[in-house]
């Protein structure tokens, strides 16, 4: 090993670095940390990372994942492993790795390597998912799968015999010694220096430096497992992001708050998560330097960076359906609910964005229609929903819509209760008929007051249907006083209001195909007086395409009250 500094690297060269969601569990924290209850459990991610480096010489671009997490079938984990997971329940594996990457365009055979911090069983995932990739692990590691490695407590330290390919797998030299590791004549390391000598940089004794250009260092991490090392990247812009596998797994441990965890197993015997407590207390002092420098360190079961909402973009498939939403939707478009459904529901956000787009793709109506006819279906009094009214209405502002514009499609659709009459009414003259008590049908016998009436509703508003003769019947009065009501946005703005009038009858379409509402009378109505006002078939669909969408609000709600129960 050399013991000197490496030399200031000319190059700026960077990798790009991305969280990969590869599971959750459940930690006992006792077995982590102290002083903490011994009842007290966390829920934590299993993190991998996805690196990318493009040599600016040739332009080859390298794939490293950094470990795989959990297995997506538990069940194909050793017996022992097995049993030890009964005790971090609940417990998921979806997504796993494989998916997190497919969800951002990548398969397995695109990965060239696969670096593991160390082979504990909630790292190592499933090797034959990378049937092309060549597998790297730190010095040591081949002797606990091999079990000839020292014994270690726990029943965390089971490991698999069979779980790397020989023929593409390397071990990184010993980092305490000068004698080179030989890679299997099988494995390709391209332009890698994995077998050269371990370098001190800066604080750090010992470093691999993967590419010879700075942009990735392997970091020998002593104490938590033979073998475990971190990875040093450089990212654009001088950003450095530390991955600390599981050098610490609570931030307590680096502010001090706490100290490392230890308990008594079934035979009494004291054990710690770290084969070596003193060199993993060494390893995080290191590590503390390194933050107070201005490194961002993530641990693979960060759970407070994970949860940290400034990070949701930085998973490799959160930022890969991210493009595809500004992309499909608008940047503009990303707000805090579409933020946390990405987060917890990446596969219903990709659904979706794929949903809401097809109206925005097709555009039979402008944008700022189709703004106004989402305002309805959202403020609609069957829906009412807070969250989609903001969003709707910004996007309305955006795309040239007014203030009274909007205020008309809310006076349009304001006019939904009336339907309580329009529903009920029919439904009392069956009953006075079935009771001896029958009313006259159609106009028949109407007061010339009651006639006026009907003749100011057609004025007004430009049409008129029998279903209301039977309220105009009962109620005089009432539909008088609707009447006035309903015409607001027909007649202001010099007589006219300022939306035209197929505009007006496919916002009325719109709540009344929602599905808080599906009114059909009212509905085929309006469908016909679209039509005779010009519209079309197509702008008809349109609406109630941007209907269904109200949907999502399910979501929304759901997504923001699961956080608020489960933090």
């Amino acid at each position: 090993m050399d013991s000197e500094s490496s030399p200031p690297h000319v190059s700026e060269a960077t990798v790009t670095v991305h969280a990969l969601s590869c599971g959750q569990f459940t930690l006992p924290e006792y077995q982590f940390v102290h002083p903490v209850s011994r009842n007290a459990r966390k829920s934590v991610p299993s993190l991998g990372f996805l690196i990318q480096h493009r040599n600016t010489s040739t332009g080859t671009l390298t794939r490293i994942v950094f470990d795989l997490g959990l297995r997506r079938d538990v069940k194909r984990y050793a017996a022992p492993i097995q049993k030890h997971i009964e005790t971090r329940q609940p417990l998921t594996t979806d997504p796993d790795v494989t998916k997190s990457l497919s969800r951002g365009g990548l398969k397995p055979s695109d990965i060239d390597y696969v670096f593991y911090s160390h082979v504990h069983w909630d790292h190592i995932g499933e090797p034959r998912d990378f049937p092309t990739s060549t597998f790297v692990v730190g010095h040591g590691a081949l002797d606990l799968l091999n079990g000839t490695s020292s014994s270690l407590r726990g029943g965390h330290s089971f490991f698999e015999s069979d779980l790397l390919p020989e023929d593409r797998t390397v071990q990184l030299s010993d980092p305490l010694s000068s004698a080179r590791s030989k890679a299997p004549t099988s494995a390709v390391l391209g332009s890698m220096n994995l077998l050269s000598d371990w370098k001190a940089n800066g604080t750090l004794p010992q470093t691999l430096d993967v590419f010879g250009d700075g942009s990735l260092l392997v970091v020998n991490a002593p104490g938590h497992l033979p073998g475990h090392i971190n990875l040093l990247a450089r990212c654009s812009d001088g950003h450095q992001v530390y991955m600390a596998g599981d050098a610490c797994h609570d931030r307590r441990l680096l502010t001090g708050e706490k100290s490392i965890g230890e308990w008594d197993d079934a035979h009494g015997q004291i054990c710690c998560i770290h084969a070596d407590r003193k060199q993993a207390e060494e390893t995080i002092q290191r590590i503390r330097v390194l933050e107070q420098e201005g490194v961002e360190i993530i641990f693979a079961h960060d759970v407070e960076w994970e949860n940290d909402v400034s990070n949701r973009s930085r998973f490799f498939e959160q930022e890969a359906l991210k493009k595809r939403f500004d992309d499909t939707m608008g940047a503009e478009a990303f707000d805090e609910s579409w933020c946390r459904m990405l987060k917890h529901a990446p596969d219903m956000f990709a659904s979706s964005i794929r949903l809401a787009g097809v109206p925005k793709k097709k555009a039979h109506l402008s944008p700022k229609i189709q703004s106004l006819v989402s305002i309805a279906v959202s403020a609609a009094s069957t829906h009412l929903y807070i969250p989609s009214i903001h969003r709707h209405t910004k996007a309305a502002l955006a795309n040239g819509a007014t203030k009274a514009e909007i205020v008309e499609v809310l006076s349009l659709t304001s006019t939904l209760g009336i339907h309580a009459a329009t529903v009920g009414v029919p439904i009392l003259f069956e009953v006075l008929e079935e009771q001896g008590k029958a009313m006259p049908k159609g106009m028949e016998g109407m007061s010339k007051e009651q006639w006026a009436m009907k003749e100011d509703f057609e004025k007004k508003r430009g049409y008129w249907n029998t279903l209301w003769e039977e309220f105009l019947r009962l109620s005089p009065e009432f539909f008088d006083a609707y009447t006035e009501f309903s015409s607001v946005p027909w007649l202001n703005e010099g007589g006219k209001g300022l939306l035209e009038p197929k505009v007006k009858e496919l916002i009325y379409c719109a709540f009344d195909t929602a599905a808080t509402h599906m009114y059909q009378p009212g509905l085929k109505l309006h469908m016909r007086n679209v039509l005779n006002y010009g519209g079309t078939a197509e702008e008809i669909m349109e609406v109630m395409e941007l209907a269904t969408l109200l949907s999502i609000s399910t979501m929304d709600a759901g997504l923001e009250v699961l956080e608020k129960e489960s933090a």
